[in-house]
């Protein structure tokens, strides 16, 4: 008995890293390369893509299909049935092609690609045909070979997560604002919900890596309130170790979590009313601490604005905070309104964080109309992080009497955005040309690669924070102490 409960023991950690697996599997699907045609005698090759596994196999225009692998029955088949029996194939591995050649049965072997590699190409062309993009000085250098980097990007990595990470890598040449993949679970968990409707149960938080002398490590860098991971009693600053026993560097539930390759922010894939547990350090050099979180919410930017409001207690007496998580709803404007009627009205100063995701110019107008409005003194948070819609109304609002705005000079990253769907509900952000909308309410000043600069500077180191915050510290010492007159330069 003894030794079978030793036995146990010793799989338990390889059975649960091994399912763990399963939020990063292989990539799928059987690509060709080709574009096909339905005649009488089953489907007909029309076009053969450069580079492609149809190319390798020596697939030649006017080949039949005949048979693929064990699907014997496509001269029966549609087009899109052909296609849907090919998403279901893996890819990668050799099948046996037949097909009719000058009515002769000629026997060929193909290695399909994964079907992420049609989603490069797609991509590819759409970068190409993009004003933004042909725009560039150096176009020819950065678009010139692009397909082909796509493409490579997904043939060379392992795993799906992988090919996230390398298509996203290749995207960061272009050092163009709101240019980056979202995954699925990355993109429902932002929304709250998925393409069903059906809330997506997260932990509410970013992560990001940071190389040092060391090698690359992970911080958490952004908790939503009310959220399971700060509900939990992880802080901003603490070390991300490991999840469920595996190293985060290589667990499988880490994905991209929306921004540019160079942020290099994650967050962790969860399964639903799951509970996780964290591997954290607190403080550099110590001892690793260990806490479960369950997946039991599916807290939305709303939720977590809505969380936020607080008088901020004995050591900030008077003042007030809010955290507008992002700008993408009209509801974020009604909350706004009604936490200063209420829970901030007898604040006698108000804090303002705007750090983290943009959003919307009807609702940027209507945060920034409605804290020129209430005439308080308002420091206003920002970062590196800030971003988009945030950095205008820090543009708007920066001069203005009674405003200070407090923290780093914001991201730079005011594009507007669009996305392209892949096949696998993966989502591409990429920027669409309204420079002139945008550029209406800087005065005509072009904020991307720019940003907007603080009235007053706090240097904001991410490890080890141990929970402290200080440009949220500094903003209450300057406005106990009356706020510094605003620079006249807005960035």
């Amino acid at each position: 008995m003894r030794n079978l409960l030793l036995a146990l023991l010793l799989l338990a950690s390889p059975l649960l890293h091994s399912d763990e697996g399963r939020f990063d599997p292989p990539l799928k699907g059987a690509y060709l390369g080709v574009s096909l045609g339905k005649i009488s005698a089953g489907l007909v090759v029309l076009k053969i893509e450069d580079n492609s596994a149809a190319q390798a196999a020596g697939l030649r225009r006017g080949d039949v299909l005949v048979r693929f692998g064990h699907l014997d029955e496509l001269p029966r088949m549609s087009v899109r049935q052909l296609w849907e029996a090919l998403s279901k194939l893996p890819g990668r591995i050799a099948y046996e092609l037949a097909v009719l050649r000058d009515e002769r049965k000629v026997l060929l072997e193909i290695t399909p690609d994964p079907a992420l590699v049609r989603d490069a190409r797609a991509l590819a062309r759409r970068l190409k045909d993009h004003r933004l993009f042909t725009a560039l000085k150096d176009k020819k250098a950065l678009l010139g070979n692009i397909e082909i980097d796509l493409i490579a990007a997904v043939r060379r990595s392992r795993s799906t997560q992988s090919a996230y990470e390398a298509l996203n890598e290749v995207l960061d040449r272009f050092d163009i604002s709101h240019t980056a993949v979202i995954p699925p679970w990355s993109y429902a968990s932002m929304l709250g919900k998925g393409s069903d409707g059906k809330p997506v149960f997260h932990l509410g938080l970013t992560i990001q890596k940071i190389a040092g002398r060391t090698g690359e490590r992970f911080f958490v860098r952004e908790l939503m309130y009310g959220g399971g991971a700060r509900e939990a009693g992880l802080r901003i600053g603490d070390e991300l170790v490991a999840v469920n026993g595996l190293p985060f560097s290589n667990s499988p539930r880490r994905t991209l979590a929306g921004y540019e390759a160079r942020h290099a922010m994650y967050t962790i894939q969860v399964d639903t009313e799951e509970s996780v547990r964290i591997d954290y350090r607190r403080e550099a050099g110590e001892a690793v601490h260990s806490l479960s979180i369950a997946a039991d919410r599916a807290s939305t930017a709303i939720d977590s604005t809505r969380k936020s409001i607080r008088m901020l207690g004995a050591k900030a007496r008077g003042l007030g905070y809010i955290h507008l998580w992002n700008l993408l709803s009209p509801e974020t404007v009604s909350i706004f309104e009604k936490a200063l009627r209420e829970k901030l009205g007898p604040a006698r100063a108000l804090v303002i964080d705007l750090r983290g995701r943009g959003g919307q110019v009807p609702v940027l107008k209507a945060i920034a109309k409605r804290i020129i409005a209430d005439g308080r003194p308002t420091a206003l948070l920002i970062d590196d992080l800030t971003r988009s819609a945030k950095e205008i109304v820090a543009y708007m609002l920066k001069g203005k009497k009674g405003i200070t705005l407090i923290g780093e000079t914001t991201a730079g990253a005011v594009r507007a955005a669009g996305y392209i769907t892949f096949e696998d509900r993966a989502r591409v952000m990429i920027p669409v040309n309204v420079r002139m909308r945008i550029e209406s309410l800087t005065g005509g000043i072009d904020l991307e690669g720019r940003g907007v600069s603080p009235d007053a500077i706090v240097e904001f180191h991410l490890p080890f924070l141990a929970g402290q915050d200080p440009i949220l510290e500094r903003a209450i010492s300057l406005l106990h102490a009356g706020a510094p007159k605003p620079a006249r330069r807005r960035i």
